[in-house]
């Protein structure tokens, strides 16, 4: 989640100023907004294969990347290096530095956090890394989509580094102006470009960040950056994070568990925009929910052994679909519906008063049976159990 910045005029006006500017052909800004919120901004520079990127993330607090490199022809990285710092007036804190080279078949990733310097070393290029700091990971569309497949259906493939390891990237040019680029783990963002060729607006609804992202001219970021404190000064406990959760009971001597993420609505239109209809949700934010049972449950006569799963669900206009997959310890955006165990339909209805935070409950009714249920915003959709087939 973010903090709300309400100076998107002050960032218009800006964008207006160095609209008057000449610019470099592929020199710009990128605003992302988390529904009616700022949540970063940054500057991103290319000439030729270099590059620089300035990243400035608002929530929980204002914090600053900065990195510069090059990429090999194809657009996956040569050589980076930057700092992730928390600007302060007359001195900034340096939270970490990061380095990366690909040398003799292996991408080697440095990063440094005061005088304790860790190296990992990975036997693939790459074009992303989370350990490049802050939103980096979600401004590098920007510099990507100049390395995009020239016709239309056509993919580059790369790796995004996470978790310690590589996972599938993928450029794929879907339309004369449209491209999907992302991973399973950050999910897949919808690139729009303009009659340019140039980025005009990144669509990141569904993904691991929920944002979406809007091109304009090359900012002045301090002016950014001094705008931010000065909001976070008046406003310091605005930042709203995603809270991690958990419901347990036990029915019938059946324990049933569920760890969850629970993300706010914070005035934006959840179901059909932010969880968007006929798609696999999370259904929370971050992980993947995940649910515990000692004993077996029983849906609709359909057995769920004991054991832990991951909880997704298929919200439609219609009606929803609860899922249980096999895989329990996985990112949210990582469902593979290959290991689906177990489809359900859910019965939905509409709440007289909104819930803010999304909900989950495990409630027993009677004595050998009870109901699942999810909450969000003005929506609710529960199943029916029991413990005996």
């Amino acid at each position: 989640m973010r903090i709300k910045i309400p100076f998107i005029g002050f960032l218009l006006l800006l964008c207006i100023s160095a609209g008057a500017q000449k610019l470099h052909q592929y020199k710009g800004s990128l605003v992302y907004t988390l529904g009616p919120d700022t949540s970063a901004v940054g500057n991103f520079e290319i000439n030729g294969n270099e590059f620089k990127l300035t990243v400035v993330s608002l929530s929980p607090n204002v914090n600053v990347s900065k990195l510069k490199g090059a990429f090999f022809p194809d657009g996956q990285l040569k050589h980076l290096e930057g700092n992730n710092y928390i600007p302060v007036k007359g001195k900034d804190s340096v939270l970490y530095t990061f380095k990366l080279n690909y040398d003799r078949d292996t991408t080697f990733i440095e990063t440094k956090r005061g005088s304790k310097s860790v190296i990992r070393k990975y036997p693939v290029k790459i074009m992303v890394a989370n350990s490049f700091g802050g939103d980096v990971l979600v401004f590098m569309p920007a510099l990507l989509v100049n390395f995009a497949p020239k016709n239309v259906g056509d993919s580059a493939v790369s790796n995004h580094i996470v978790f310690n390891s590589p996972r599938k990237f993928i450029i794929k040019k879907t339309g004369d102006r449209k491209m999907l680029l992302g991973s399973a783990v950050m999910g897949m963002f919808t690139v729009f470009l303009d009659n340019n060729g140039q980025l005009q607006s990144v669509d990141g609804i569904g993904t691991s960040f929920n944002i979406k992202g809007t091109a304009g001219p090359y900012l002045d970021i301090d002016s950014v950056i001094t705008a931010s404190l000065k909001h976070q000064q008046l406003h310091p406990k605005l930042a709203i994070i995603n809270q991690l959760d958990s419901v347990k009971t036990t029915v019938n001597s059946a324990d049933i568990k569920i760890i969850y993420s629970r993300p706010s609505v914070r005035n934006r239109v959840i179901f059909g925009e932010v969880v968007p209809w006929n798609r696999v949700w999370r259904t929370g934010a971050d992980g993947a929910t995940k649910i515990s049972l000692s004993k077996p449950l029983y849906f609709n006569g359909k057995e769920l052994p004991a054991g832990d799963y991951s909880i997704f669900t298929l919200p439609t206009p219609n009606g929803w679909t609860l899922i249980f997959n096999k895989q329990a310890d996985i990112w949210g955006t990582e469902h593979n519906a290959a290991y689906d165990f177990l489809k359900i339909p859910m019965f939905t209805e509409s709440l007289n008063e909104p819930v803010e935070l999304l909900t989950f409950a495990v409630v027993s009714e009677g004595s050998n049976g009870g109901f699942i249920s999810v909450s969000w915003d003005k929506l609710k959709a529960d199943v029916s159990f029991t413990t005996k087939p």
